[in-house]
């Protein structure tokens, strides 16, 4: 057996010295498996960087044995070669049909090998970066990483292995400019998309029909896009814009496999219009009623906003996700096959970084289907209208400090200049709240009205958005809207919504309300989180007479600072009889009830050991 492949002009190795465990294993696709190559002279003089994409020369589908080589060498390579001129395309150089005597051990597949006799070989070009959701989940937010083995290997380690602290320091990495700059760079790649997309689909006339983060890869030196698998292509005409998927009919009841697909291209990309009609009684996942199959450039459009979802959600995806396994099919077909979550794609999700016109363009591309969607001014039907709608909204996004202009440094030393600027940046700025505002406003309204308790991260962040934002004249009803919807859950808080009323009322220009709403903070405490609650309101600064305020500062001391014994032995005689606080009254006396406190109250009051123990029972509810 050889591990050497031989073609027309060079010959291909596996470069064992790339990836993960130095095999040269890139990925498993969804026709192939690749890996990292070597295209060596015959001579052996010298050496370039490659990719071998092994493909099975035969399948399965529908019940039909299809010649994959043959499809390939007449239909995928001729497209390849078409769009050859485009350099944000990747390039095949070779088509290898006979593998001789190369094999390889391979355990990522079932039979273990790869063989000649079941296999051909597709060379292309080395792209060097990483594929887009790879650069969105591990470059850019680190949520993925590798570690080593015993035995010399490596394994991935995703983000719901990470410990407690590598997690918390995932967190704070996800702040306001690293948001921002994050999306800059997800609308760049989106527009440098759009360009790409113009050219395949309205200059060449060709649907990729497979969009999706693992097939665009991203250039490690400077970024650009490039895309890759064109194996569910489709070539189209100016007089007959569709393609026909030509999937039989499946029965959606059962799991989706390689042979029998629910959706001709990626299963949470594809459009509606993609998948397959419902056989053996089952039920056609969306409420399209037009014909199924029949693709588009709309399609690929619809892919294209999955994608531009995906990408602006995946630190939310990821880190909120669960650890358990699970079937992707069986993921979606329970919890993602229907109009409300296929389809309408918002960014409620994230944060109010994002721009609202963000959200806008997603569900235009990605729209419950309607019969006439094709013409209809609901939907895109050009990456060049798409494309001027993101760079829109990239101009009008939130934006991170640029860097600065020479000519524009120079011409600003006018005072008159700078006099103009001023008035206009304060124009801005206030637009700039006013929509910030509304967009914080639509995801607290989103949020709560399906809330459950572990959203808590992102109900915080909103929260502090919205009292951010908040135009003077509505900070205080901002505010109530906020902790009236926080005291609701069961009558009391716990410490981390402490947390983040404390937190918002360190934000507020006005603080002539502050007693009032510290006592609502005590007056909602838990009684389990006393302590921590009131180390929480001793954050702040309490001018003015506040029961809760006094009560708290009396608990912290003695339960945390082990100081304040005889102050807090006069703020719990002061307030001994006030119902309305009798629970953080128990708590400060609970807290002072042992026995060095009582010795300390005693030889400073003169009371017997007996008279404290008295006073103290006579505090009951």
């Amino acid at each position: 057996m050889s591990r050497t492949i031989t073609g027309n002009s060079y010959k291909y190795i596996i470069d064992e010295s790339y990836g993960i465990n130095k095999d040269g294993f890139i990925a498993i696709g969804t026709e192939s498996i690749v890996y990292k190559g070597l295209k060596v002279m015959f001579s052996g003089s010298l050496q370039f960087s490659c990719v071998l994409k092994f493909k099975p020369k035969t399948q399965i589908i529908d019940g039909r044995k299809v010649d994959c080589l043959e499809k390939f060498k007449t239909e995928e390579w001729k497209i390849f070669e078409e769009l050859r001129e485009c350099r944000s395309v990747v390039r095949v150089d070779d088509v290898v049909g006979d593998l001789g005597d190369f094999s390889l051990i391979c355990p990522h597949i079932d039979s273990g090998v790869i063989e000649a006799s079941s296999y051909y070989c597709v060379i292309e070009e080395f792209i060097d970066g990483w594929n887009l959701d790879e650069y969105c989940r591990e470059e850019y937010w680190k949520l993925r990483r590798y570690e080593p083995l015993d035995n010399g290997l490596k394994r991935e380690v995703g983000y719901n292995e990470y410990s407690k602290a590598e997690k918390a320091a995932i967190l704070a990495s996800y702040n306001y400019d690293n948001q921002l700059k994050y999306q800059n760079q997800i609308l760049l790649f989106m527009i440098n998309l759009c360009e790409i997309m113009e050219f395949v689909t309205e200059q060449k006339n060709i649907l990729h029909l497979d969009i999706k983060p693992e097939n665009i890869m991203v250039t490690r030196y400077g970024k650009e896009l490039v895309l890759i698998d064109f194996g569910r292509s489709k070539r189209v005409t100016v007089a007959d814009r569709f393609a026909d998927s030509g999937l039989d009919p499946v029965d959606y009841n059962q799991g989706e496999t390689q042979e029998k697909q629910y959706e001709f291209g990626a299963l949470g990309y594809a459009a509606p219009e993609c998948f397959c009609e419902a056989a053996e009684g089952s039920e056609f996942p969306f409420s399209y009623s037009g014909q199924l199959g029949r693709m588009s450039l709309e399609s690929d459009m619809f892919s294209f906003g999955a994608t531009f979802w995906e990408c602006l959600n995946m630190f939310e995806l990821i880190t909120r996700s669960g650890s358990s396994k699970f079937d992707i099919y069986d993921f979606y077909k329970d919890n993602f096959l229907n109009d409300n979550a296929y389809c309408n794609r918002d960014l409620s999700l994230t944060t109010t970084a994002y721009h609202q016109k963000l959200e806008r363009i997603i569900k235009k591309c990605t729209r419950e289907r309607d019969d006439d969607f094709t013409t209809s001014e609901k939907y895109y039907h050009s990456y060049k209208e798409l494309r001027k709608d993101i760079e829109l909204a990239k101009d009008s996004a939130p934006t991170i400090v640029k860097e600065e202009n020479v000519k524009v440094r120079t011409a600003f030393h006018l005072c008159g200049i700078m006099a103009s600027l001023a008035v206009v940046l304060l124009i801005i700025n206030g637009i700039y709240h006013q929509q910030a505002y509304q967009i914080a406003e639509n995801k607290w309204y989103n949020l709560t009205a399906a809330y459950n308790d572990t959203q808590f991260s992102k109900l915080s962040e909103i929260a502090k958005d919205c009292i951010s934002f908040a135009p003077t004249n509505r900070v205080n009803d901002t505010y109530d809207k906020i902790v009236k919807f926080t005291y609701q859950n069961n009558g009391s808080i716990s410490d981390y919504e402490a947390a983040m009323i404390v937190e918002i009322l360190t934000q507020l220009r006005d603080d002539s309300h502050l007693p009032e709403r510290v006592d609502e903070i005590m007056l909602h405490a838990d009684t389990g989180s006393f302590r921590a609650i009131s180390s929480e309101i001793v954050k702040l600064d309490v001018a003015e007479e506040c029961t809760g305020y006094e009560l708290a500062t009396a608990i912290y001391n003695v339960e945390v600072s082990k100081t304040g014994v005889l102050e807090a032995y006069d703020i719990l005689q002061k307030y001994k009889e006030n119902t309305d606080f009798i629970n953080a009254v128990i708590k400060l006396k609970n807290v002072l009830d042992n026995d060095d406190n009582i010795a300390l109250i005693m030889e400073s009051t003169g009371q017997t050991r007996q008279e404290v123990l008295d006073f103290f029972n006579s505090i009951v509810k």
